[in-house]
């Protein structure tokens, strides 16, 4: 007798995938996107808008106005991580009473923990790409690289505080999408306005969190959200 298992696929370790999905949906900034899935290479938004126009009431027809398409191409770029990971190099070494030897091969120790702590790192570089990357070092473009691009861009005055600086980007904000808009800041900056929120409300407001690095801004319904990928960037 014999295992026929030609019409069977290859088998594929399933912590591959496991260890995929955390690293893609781990970090900070994701939570506050929506993720395309599917993306080979390029992809098209298609953008639509209208301009309906008022007109006095009369006989007649008089056509005004438009219904306008554009479109935004999103690029992806391809990345992996490459590891080999021996347990001879640890025979010798650091806690080798943890490696067990045995039939059928050897087991790592820590092995959770070893793939936990990469699965933080990717997740980390992705953090900062999604703001920071460049097309020409990186194959796509961050948010902060698009933002310095567009000319429609609105660059609100800094204050002479993180806290004051934080409500000059409130104000600058079109009223027309006031009630959708979110003030994104590195979490160095989040916890300097935090803590002058604080202080200059004599400890009477304590800018309590109502998400993870999320507080409302004073006096306004906007939410001010702390990520990592901003650290630095004033």
């Amino acid at each position: 007798m014999a295992f026929v298992v030609n019409t069977l696929p290859d088998y594929v370790e399933q912590r591959k995938g496991e260890l995929l999905q955390k690293a893609v949906l781990g970090f900070e900034t994701r939570q506050y996107v929506n993720l395309m899935t599917g993306v080979k290479y390029k992809e098209a938004l298609n953008i639509l808008s209208t301009d309906p126009v008022l007109q006095t009431r009369t006989c007649g027809f008089d056509a005004s106005g438009n219904v306008n398409f554009s479109q935004r191409i999103m690029t992806v770029a391809p990345y992996k991580v490459n590891m080999s990971l021996c347990e001879e190099n640890l025979r010798k070494k650091w806690m080798n009473d943890q490696i067990i030897v045995k039939a059928g091969g050897e087991v790592l120790p820590f092995e959770e923990k070893i793939t936990d702590n990469i699965v933080k790192k990717v997740n980390n570089q992705l953090e900062n790409l999604i703001w920071n990357a460049t097309d020409a070092s990186n194959g796509f473009d961050g948010l902060l690289t698009i933002a310095n691009s567009e000319a429609s861009v609105i660059d609100a005055s800094v204050g002479v505080s993180d806290y004051e600086t934080a409500k000059n980007v409130y104000n600058a904000i079109p009223a027309e999408i006031l009630d959708k808009a979110e003030i994104f800041v590195g979490l160095d900056k989040f916890r300097s306005i935090r803590n002058e929120i604080t202080a200059k409300n004599l400890y009477h407001y304590t800018a309590d969190v109502t998400e993870k690095n999320t507080i409302i801004l004073p006096g306004t319904e906007t939410k001010l959200r702390g990520v990592a990928g901003l650290n630095g960037k004033g």
